[in-house]
């Protein structure tokens, strides 16, 4: 849903217009049932922006057809925040799954309309709202630290990145020789790495910007969730605008937490906000002309209305023997002081030890290798492959002993919950027992008592 503005003054009145002939009858009631609580809902968002601007809102039949859902508005010029207005009804609109089978086919336009009085009182609250000092964080791209050359990917993930970013580098042929504009307007390409860590997720999107010549704006869930509720969307608007004013890559992190299903039961503040999140990113997705890139250790609890969006899921595996051995080769340094260069066997053995780590987990073995005979005070340094061998070995064994030790923790964890749980059905059925024993008390005394 897009917002449009136009400008119009009057008196406060909000006007819903649809085409009623694009619904079934039978959906005219729930339609009707929408507009009263969307009503509740402006009125709620206005009384918390404008101190009680009282509202009207209606529902008028025009003659419409073949249009997708979209928003129209004319948020009166003379509030400075009626644009965040917007973004919030659409948030809402958004959350609304149950409303998709019965406005496909429909325009909304959202009138806001303001009286001289009020238009004043907007004023008002404009001037001290251009005191506020804006709290929402600076968000700055950077320049991509990587390039595909010093990746080592499988060919096919390769390709399969290139043939996602052809969506910028053939825009003129795709989009307009070949008229996929007239499908999709808006050139964009929407990917979401996914793998265990460690395994080139961010390497890759710092390649692809470096490939397209861009900047990259890298974020996670923590840079755009803010101390107060309710702000994160505003942060996520500001990321969108700094990318698109700079031209850069947007690179989420911890995908998860921007994608995720939105919460059904919402109980409290906090549910709302992720909501309101969730569905601001579905909007500025829909907006945004580049690249966005998501990356996230896990891809099994994303919202649909994101899956639709995102162009490839890509996953990333751990590196196999012959990967291992290239990416060891590679980060040897070629300034390294070694004894003799080492072959490529010697390379696939070392690759060996360490089966199951991933890049991330090779590149610190071999800073360790680095780091065990750095010293200032000896020149005659040198670096042999059994050094190699012995670091990773040591990498492996400390490896082994952590997971052996998270093993012992989990285990420990249950075996404390069943104890607990033990414990709690013990004093259950004691309880039970006791109160069992006291009724048979009370019937034997109510029963001597009768006797007597």
């Amino acid at each position: 849903m897009n917002c449009m503005s136009d400008k119009k003054y009057g008196y406060k009145t909000m006007n819903i217009k649809v085409d009623v002939r694009q619904i079934p009858f039978s959906n005219i009631q729930k339609l009707n049932i929408f507009e009263n609580e969307l009503s509740d809902e402006i009125k709620r968002l206005l009384n918390e922006s404008y101190n009680n601007i009282n509202v009207k809102l209606t529902i008028t039949v025009i003659e419409r057809e073949d249009v997708p859902i979209r928003i129209k508005h004319n948020a009166s010029p003379f509030l400075l925040s009626s644009k965040q207005l917007v973004h919030d009804i659409n948030n809402y609109i958004g959350t609304r799954d149950d409303l998709e089978p019965i406005l496909t086919n429909i325009t909304l336009l959202i009138d806001i309309q303001l009286s001289e009085k009020e238009k004043k009182k907007g004023n008002d609250m404009d001037s001290k709202e251009l005191q506020k000092k804006d709290e929402t964080p600076d968000f700055f791209p950077s320049t991509p630290r990587y390039k595909f050359e010093q990746i080592i990917l499988d060919d096919n993930i390769k390709q399969e990145i290139f043939d996602a970013v052809k969506v910028l580098d053939c825009k003129d042929l795709i989009y307009n020789q070949w008229g996929f504009g007239e499908i999709d307007p808006v050139p964009r390409s929407i990917l979401n790495f996914y793998g265990e860590p460690g395994t080139g997720k961010t390497m890759c999107a710092h390649a692809i910007a470096n490939h397209l010549g861009k900047k990259i704006l890298a974020l996670n869930y923590s840079e755009i969730e803010s101390k107060y509720v309710g702000e994160a969307p505003k942060n996520l608007q500001k990321a969108f605008d700094v990318a698109k004013k700079t031209d850069s890559v947007l690179f989420f992190d911890e995908a998860d937490s921007f994608l995720g299903k939105r919460i059904e039961n919402v109980t409290q503040g906090a549910d709302q906000a992720l909501n309101s999140l969730r569905s601001q990113m579905l909007i500025l997705l829909e907006e945004f002309s580049g690249v966005v890139l998501f990356a996230t250790n896990l891809v099994t609890n994303f919202d649909p209305a994101f899956e639709s969006r995102i162009l490839k899921h890509i996953r990333f595996n751990l590196p196999n023997l012959e990967a291992r051995a290239a990416i060891i080769k590679k980060m040897i340094p070629s300034r390294l002081p070694v004894e003799r260069p080492f072959t490529d066997e010697e390379f696939l053995e070392a690759s060996a030890i360490v089966d199951g780590f991933s890049g991330r987990e090779i590149k610190g073995a071999i800073l360790d290798l680095i780091l065990s005979k750095a010293n200032l005070n000896d020149s005659n340094i040198v670096f042999t492959i059994e050094d190699l061998y012995s670091v990773l070995n040591k990498k492996k064994t400390a490896k082994i002993e952590l997971k052996a030790e998270e093993e012992r923790r989990l285990k420990d964890k249950i075996s404390k919950k069943l104890k607990e749980k033990a414990e709690e059905a013990k004093a259950i059925k004691e309880q039970q027992e006791q109160t069992k024993e006291n009724d048979s008390e009370n019937d034997s005394e109510n029963k001597e008592g009768v006797d007597k």
